[in-house]
């Protein structure tokens, strides 16, 4: 009997032991973090920053019992990338991250960035072809997604309609070209009141890279080894550039000029345009003159692309929550719900099709713009699937620079600018492989 007794004691001990494991362990609660950026990435006013983040993480939370995301609030854009380098030397970077378009090709060379490939290929609930290109592939490096789309915007161009009406020109369609942009910017670059200066300008902030893209040409190709600035569409269009300045040589043409409404045209992004279209904002910054936004002009040998910006969501590469990561990253940046969001609560574009392409978007757009903008559900979409991304290897900051002060100077030669490209190219071909 005492043995009896013994053996059922000890049985019940350690069934109390096992449950005890078992109640303790499934309510012990598993952290994920999570880094984003305090305000707008675009330099847009915002109201409550984290309302798209902290609803994304209501429903993953709501999703994931015991499951909990955490996250540094305050981070500002000029600090985040700092703060980012700085957690990832110490070993504690976030599970999952926004990333900069600046700072991608360096923390993916750093291998700093969770390969993403195979997790896309196998989960059925996510695919590529959910995603507009140029989006999509501003996560690629080498040939492997590293990261996917959270926010992006294109560049569009700013069209002041009330000049152009006053000149008798109708506001050029989306399929307009860089004939009818040069045409209405000479018409319009005049002196208007008598006084020997020019006081009315066709354009101001459309440069030679502008001109680039939308003639289908490149300044690098995408892993950084060559410069095709000598290209015969490259050439093209630093020429056709060259000869939109020289409607305003000698001219004082400033930002102010456009927001006084003296200038037709000046390419922003599309952040720009949902700052400012709306009601207030739109009184308190161009209440001098309507206007609008419509797809950049596009060039002989291409169309009217114009280059995504987006900021990035990724996954750290030493997380030691790889599977839940991944659920939390697609919160961010497949689930509709977070992606909506982003018209109503931010300034930028979702990557998803299926999200801009919704009638609940087209509403949104339209609430926020008067009745007669031209900028509408479509002409954003083909925006975004004609748009192109820009390279990722690491020095492209600082090549950029280079080409810039390098083509500047290729510029002030009138006659013999192929030739001129051509040592430009020379040029940042030597500092690249250098």
């Amino acid at each position: 009997m005492m043995r009896a007794v013994k053996r059922l004691t000890g049985g019940g001990l350690l069934a109390a032991l096992v449950l005890a494991v078992t109640v303790f362990g499934s309510s012990r609660e598993t952290v994920i973090t999570v880094g984003v950026i305090a305000g707008s990435y675009w330099d847009a006013p915002t109201g409550n920053c984290y309302a798209v983040i902290d609803d994304a993480i209501a429903r993953f939370e709501q999703a994931h019992p015991n499951v909990r995301v955490e996250y540094t609030s305050g981070i500002l854009k000029r600090d985040y990338s700092e703060w980012l380098a700085d957690q990832y030397l110490l070993g504690k970077e976030p599970d999952v991250f926004l990333v900069m378009p600046e700072d991608f090709g360096m923390l993916a060379e750093l291998g700093a960035l969770q390969p993403l490939d195979s997790l896309l290929q196998n989960d059925g609930a996510v695919s590529e072809a959910d995603f507009y290109p140029a989006a999509l592939e501003s996560g690629v490096s080498g040939g492997v997604q590293y990261a996917l789309p959270y926010e992006c915007v294109p560049t569009l161009m700013f069209v002041n309609k009330t000049l152009l009406e006053a000149e008798g020109i109708p506001v050029p369609d989306s399929d307009w070209t860089w004939e009818d942009f040069y045409a209405i910017c000479a018409k319009v670059t005049r002196d208007t009141d008598g006084d020997g200066t020019i006081d009315r300008f066709g354009s101001y902030g459309y440069t030679w890279r502008d001109a680039l893209v939308s003639n289908g040409a490149a300044l690098f190709d995408e892993n950084g080894s060559r410069c095709l600035i000598a290209e015969p569409s490259s050439v093209e269009a630093v020429e056709f550039a060259q000869k939109l300045e020289q409607l305003y040589v000698d001219c004082d043409i400033t930002a102010r000029s456009f927001d006084e409404g003296n200038v037709a045209f000046r390419p922003f992004l599309f952040s720009d345009y949902r700052t400012y279209q709306p009601y207030p904002w739109r009184i308190k910054r161009y209440s001098g003159f309507e206007w609008d936004c419509i797809p950049m002009p596009g060039g002989p040998s291409g169309s009217g692309r114009s280059e995504l910006s987006t900021v990035l969501a990724a996954i750290s590469s030493r997380s030691s929550q790889q599977a839940l990561a991944w659920e939390l990253l697609k919160e961010l940046t497949c689930s509709d719900e977070t992606q909506e969001m982003l018209y109503t609560d931010s300034h930028g574009v979702s990557a998803l099709r299926r999200v801009t392409q919704s009638p609940q978007t087209q509403r949104i757009l339209q609430q926020d713009t008067p009745g007669d903008s031209q900028l509408g559900l479509e002409i954003l979409s083909d925006v975004m699937e004609q748009a192109v991304t820009a390279p990722h290897f690491r020095s492209y900051d600082q090549t950029l620079l280079l080409a810039e002060s390098l083509v500047a100077t290729a510029m002030e030669d009138d006659h013999n600018l192929a030739l001129q490209l051509q040592r430009v190219q020379r040029e940042l071909e030597e500092y690249l492989q250098n």
